[in-house]
């Protein structure tokens, strides 16, 4: 099995080079906010301002077919990447968060009826959240919380009481962002399909640190974003099984959604078009094409392994250093550490290991109803990993952790 070098794909990695005023290299740890960018995304965006600056689709030179031709080619990298049926099937957004307001206005508006049910897991960010309670007010369905045990685990015997005839949808992260659990999204599915309830998977936190495929998971719809790929920030996507999204009403108006327009009404494009309204965000969709070439080099069974060994020792170094507590204990995770350092404010340790150039992220990481549930009133502090991060970066995060302690000597 060939060995996963962290050290030598650092060198893909320029803002790896950032150097601080007392000389130390950043230590980036906060990959579930973003990751940086390998050389090649930059190259690819320097590239199409400079040789290949036009819009997409009904061009007739050649600037204009380079254009559509890459923003094509991503759509079907993509699809193949995430082992969707058709390309069609990849619709391109500014994010995840758009995919899922987009998806949540128009399933509601297809589907939706008063009294209709959509269950969410206690584990879910914000945007997988509020735009179901959206629909909440808008639609008068209700929004239904799926729990967790104390250690971050799904209650998994309680799937089969919350799903009810009314159960429309169930909206589930694939990796969480605070405690990095992995749900076992096959059964849940299967459990879901079998009381004719539609899957939603955010897939945001999971798709640069798990092999996903789409078919094999048999989820109706998935959304991910660019940003936390290692490809550029502003264009995500959502996937769904193609007999839904033929049936699907369009969320933008404008143009390339529509076959034909007249004063008084207009005619649905077919898919992909009816959903990608207006002047996508060209060059970023071609940087994260060179993004998705960036991550199939790789063995993912390699990656993946070499991750997990990585926040294990990070939490194995954590686990010794006094006053510092993990917060969850999943069965099962990826990528995350969230902790806290005795009764310290999260920002404060976040703001003091700065000063070592080790980048954190503290507070409630977009999830309040998960800090409610964990008892984290101030939120915590979480240090994420890409495929760059190595053992010593998370030997100089523990000394950043002690130099914290000093400052805050009890």
């Amino acid at each position: 099995m060939q060995i996963f070098d962290a050290q030598r794909i650092r060198e893909d990695f320029p803002a790896l080079s950032f150097c601080n005023a007392k000389g130390q290299k950043i230590v980036y740890l906060d990959n579930s906010a973003t990751t940086q960018k390998p050389r090649c995304v930059i190259d690819a965006l320097v590239d199409f301002y400079q040789h290949t600056n036009a819009n997409v689709h009904r061009s007739f030179y050649e600037w204009g077919n380079r254009a559509t031709e890459a923003y094509e080619h991503t759509r079907a990298s993509l699809s193949k990447f995430i082992g969707a049926q058709y390309p069609e099937e990849v619709i391109f957004t500014r994010g995840a968060t758009e995919s899922i307001n987009c998806l949540a206005e128009i399933i509601g508006q297809r589907y939706f009826q008063q009294g209709d049910e959509v269950l969410v897991s206690e584990l879910e960010h914000h945007s997988n959240l509020i735009p179901w309670q959206m629909q909440q007010k808008k639609r008068g369905i209700q929004v239904k919380g799926w729990p967790i045990d104390a250690n971050g685990n799904l209650e998994v015997s309680a799937l089969q009481t919350l799903l009810t005839p009314r159960t429309k949808l169930l909206a589930i992260t694939q990796v969480s962002n605070v405690l990095g659990t992995i749900p076992n999204l096959k059964n849940i599915i299967a459990c879901a399909h079998a009381n004719r309830t539609f899957v939603l998977v955010d897939g945001a936190q999971a798709l640069a640190h798990l092999k996903i495929n789409v078919q094999d998971l048999n989820c109706d719809f998935l959304v991910g974003s660019s940003h936390k790929m290692y490809g550029p920030m502003g264009v995500g996507f959502f996937y769904g099984k193609r007999k839904w999204l033929e049936e699907l009403p369009p969320y933008h108006g404008g143009g390339t959604m529509m076959e034909s327009v007249f004063i008084d009404s207009f005619t649905e494009a077919g898919i992909p078009k009816r959903f990608e309204a207006g002047t996508p965000p060209i060059a970023d969709v071609i940087g994260f094409g060179k993004a998705l070439s960036y991550l199939q080099q790789f063995d993912w069974q390699n990656l993946t392994q070499y991750e997990e060994k990585v926040v294990a020792y990070a939490e194995r170094i954590l686990r010794t250093i006094p006053r510092v507590r993990l917060i969850g204990n999943p069965e099962k995770k990826t990528a995350v550490v969230s902790f806290l350092v005795d009764k310290i404010h999260p920002h404060d340790v976040a703001t003091i290991v700065s000063d070592q150039n080790v980048a954190l992220r503290a507070g409630f990481h977009c999830c309040q109803p998960l800090m409610h549930r964990l008892g984290c009133k101030g939120g915590v502090v979480r240090a994420s990993f890409g495929i760059y991060n190595t053992f010593e970066d998370v030997d100089r995060l523990a000394e950043a952790i002690y130099s914290v302690l000093t400052v805050f000597k009890s």
